[in-house]
This record gives C-alpha cells, sequence and structure tokens, in this order.
C-alpha cells in the first residue's frame, strides 16, 4: 500500500551474543571457554590456570551439557532464529523457568514475540518435561502433555490449570463441586499430582540431565566472592586466564581468521566480568551493614536500583545474578537474589511483587502479602498504585 512504511527488526547479533554470554551460569562459561580454547589456536591460557581470590575454597561441581539442549530445540526454528534459542536457554533460572517474560526477550533482541514463542515452544518440546515454564501451573501442564494420556486423566488436567489453590489449600471438596466431579475422582487428580508431578525442573548450576526436584548439589561453587563489606571478586574471571597466543600474533595475515575471532571472544567475556564486577560492587555498597555482620538480613535492595546506580538497564542486572550464587566474608554461601527484596517505597513495592507472581494476584492478597514484609497498606491502596503503575487488574492478567 502506497505511503505505508515497512519496518523489518532484524536481530543484533553482538547484543544477543553479549546478553547470552551475560545469562550464561558458571558451568556452562567453562563448558564454552573449554570450546573455545580447542576451537581455536589463537587462544590459550595465560597465568596461573587455577589460580583463586584470596580466601575463596576451590571445589568442583558436576559439568553442564546445556549445549546439548541449544542444539536440539534448534533443529526446530529457522537458522535465523537459533541465537533466539540459545538466548532462550540462556534465560532459564536454576529451576528450569524461564526468568523473563517473552516480551522482555522479544524486546532486548528486537525481534518479533511471535519468533521467541516459537523458540520457547522448541526448548520446551525438546527438553525434560517442565522446563522453560513461566510459572507453577504451566511446568505442571507441560508435564501432563508429556505424560501417558490414560495415566493423567482429565479431572487432573481441569485441577492443574484451574484449582490449584484449592489444591494446595487441601479443599478438595470446593474443587469437586466448582468440577461437578465425585470427591474421589478429585481426590485420585490430587494424589497424581502429589506423585508423579515435581514443582520445578531442577537446572542448578546448569547440571545436564536435570536432576529430579529436590535434589541437591554435592557442593556449591560461588560466582560472586564477597571477601569483606568492600571487595568483591567475579571467581570465574579468576579461574579463567586467557590470552591471545603470542606465536599467532606475529604469524601475519594467514591467521587473521582466528585472531580476530580470539579478540572478539575475550572482548565479549571481559565485558561479561565487567558487568559482574559492577554489580556485585554496588550490591556490596548497598549491603555493608549485612556483609559486615552488623545486621542479620540484607538492606531492601531491588534491581532497577542496582541498574541505576551502574547505568544499566534492569534485565543486565537480573542476567547477571540469575541462578548465581554469592559466598560473603563469613564463607557462607547464598542465592544471589537473597540480596534482592521488596522495595522500600510502596508503589514499587507493589510492582515488584506482581512481577514475581506465579499467578495473578488479587489486590487483596497483595495487599496481605506486603503487609508481612513491612509494607501495610489497604486493599484500595494497591488498587490505586497498580493503577498508577499500568498494570491490568488480576482478572485481566
Amino acid at each position: 500500500m502506497a505511503g505505508r512504511v515497512r519496518i523489518q527488526l532484524e536481530l543484533q547479533p553482538e547484543m544477543v551474543a553479549y546478553a547470552t554470554l551475560l545469562q550464561l551460569p558458571a558451568a556452562g562459561m567453562d563448558e564454552l571457554v573449554d570450546r573455545e580454547l580447542g576451537d581455536n589456536p589463537a587462544l590459550e591460557r595465560g597465568g596461573d590456570l587455577c589460580r583463586q581470590p584470596e580466601g575463596v575454597e576451590r571445589v568442583e561441581i558436576e559439568g553442564g551439557d546445556l549445549a546439548k539442549l541449544r542444539s536440539d530445540a534448534g533443529l526446530l526454528v529457522v537458522q535465523a532464529d537459533r541465537p533466539i534459542v540459545d538466548h532462550v536457554v540462556g534465560s532459564l533460572d536454576e529451576r528450569g523457568r524461564l526468568a523473563s517474560t517473552t516480551d522482555e526477550i522479544a524486546a532486548d533482541l528486537g525481534v518479533g514475540t511471535a519468533r521467541v514463542a516459537a523458540a520457547l515452544t522448541a526448548v520446551q518440546e525438546v527438553g525434560p518435561p517442565g522446563v522453560g515454564a513461566r510459572d507453577l501451573r504451566e511446568c505442571l501442564l507441560l508435564q501432563l502433555d508429556a505424560a501417558d494420556r490414560q495415566a493423567a486423566s482429565t479431572v487432573v488436567r481441569a485441577v492443574v490449570d484451574r484449582h490449584l489453590d484449592e489444591l494446595a489449600g487441601g479443599q478438595l471438596e470446593r474443587v469437586a463441586e466448582a468440577l461437578g466431579e465425585p470427591l474421589v475422582e478429585v481426590q485420585k487428580a490430587a494424589a497424581f499430582v502429589r506423585e508423579r508431578l515435581v514443582p520445578f525442573v531442577a537446572l542448578d548450576l546448569g547440571c545436564w540431565p536435570p536432576r529430579a526436584a529436590g535434589a541437591r548439589a554435592e557442593v556449591l561453587r560461588p560466582d560472586y566472592v564477597f571477601v569483606d563489606e568492600f571487595t568483591v571478586v567475579v571467581a570465574e574471571e579468576a579461574r579463567h586466564s586467557l590470552m591471545i597466543s603470542p606465536a599467532y600474533q606475529a604469524a601475519g595475515a594467514a591467521v587473521q581468521e582466528s585472531l580476530s575471532r580470539a579478540r572478539l571472544f575475550l572482548s565479549r567475556l571481559h565485558r561479561r566480568w565487567q558487568t559482574m564486577r559492577a554489580v556485585g560492587a554496588a550490591i556490596a555498597d548497598k549491603q555493608e551493614a549485612f556483609l559486615a555482620g552488623r545486621s542479620s538480613c540484607p538492606a531492601p535492595l531491588t534491581r532497577a536500583e542496582v541498574a541505576s546506580s551502574i547505568g544499566v538497564h534492569e534485565s543486565t542486572v537480573s542476567r547477571a545474578v540469575s541462578a548465581r550464587w554469592a559466598q560473603l566474608p563469613s564463607g557462607r554461601i547464598t542465592a544471589m537474589a537473597d540480596f534482592f527484596g521488596v522495595s522500600a517505597e510502596p508503589r514499587d513495592a507493589v510492582r515488584e511483587l506482581i512481577a514475581q507472581e506465579t499467578r495473578p494476584l488479587s489486590d487483596g492478597e497483595i495487599a496481605r502479602l506486603l503487609s508481612g514484609t513491612g509494607h501495610p497498606m489497604a486493599r484500595r491502596t494497591v488498587a490505586k498504585y497498580r493503577a498508577q503503575l499500568g498494570i491490568a487488574a488480576q482478572s485481566r492478567r
């Protein structure tokens, strides 16, 4: 049509590569470094391969093979969308859940949401049942899709799809009445969910195949090491000392392709570490009292506050801390997510709670939950803040 301008959004390769690399867990990073070293003779290790920051115990964990998930899912999409698959896999958290929404990933990559949704579907099809779910309900439904149709009755699906809250509360008679089913059938469905389904698919520290839900790693290797309240070290930066081979630097034009690839990889790697250092330093600055042992719990802090303090997007901070672990000055290891709580600002607290919900919460439920975190407010106040933030009501979320 005359006068109509058509805009075609294309992937920006460097942006995709950086975002995917930042999201990669430690085990995946180790695998990637080993692969690059094996494939590119212009890249070599330099210095002490196993040097560790002072005060950090070197521990080993089972290596991962998330590359298999990327590879298998990549076969189900067109070549141009394989970087999107890589990004989706990189956005999985330690529970196998998708840590970002498809809209957020689409915005990050500059592509249509439909392409991201297709990539996610591919990951869900080839991965273990439940991987790539956005919430508990979807995780269970994906497992039912993969289950024996005769074993999983239509009642089971109805209970999971529409009555998880009542199921969790043991209100089986209420569920039976709502579904118009005999109580005994609902009891069987509840037993099936309890015995045959799991609330998440554990992808702890990049292990593959995933361990069963509830299984624990033998040891945890920290990604961030808070040596004291002022000093933070990115552990993998100390573990991987890489450099351009001096022999290749002097070899001339014949090896320029290998040199260019090695330099690009090192640039991306150091950008990842620079971002992680900045995030860790910002957290240390805000959590000085907790790290020094003067407070028993972290101060209120949001990812948005950290992002603002270092001049990056909130999604960058989310990737830098997702499925990552921190060693405290005391030696205790904790999830990086534990540094972030509910915002000190009531309206932001409403936004953050809704962003973290696994199902749409009513304004009354939000008010009760926030009251328990030091933000007492009435249901009508929640509704007012929600409207100001442009967030839809429970029935439309």
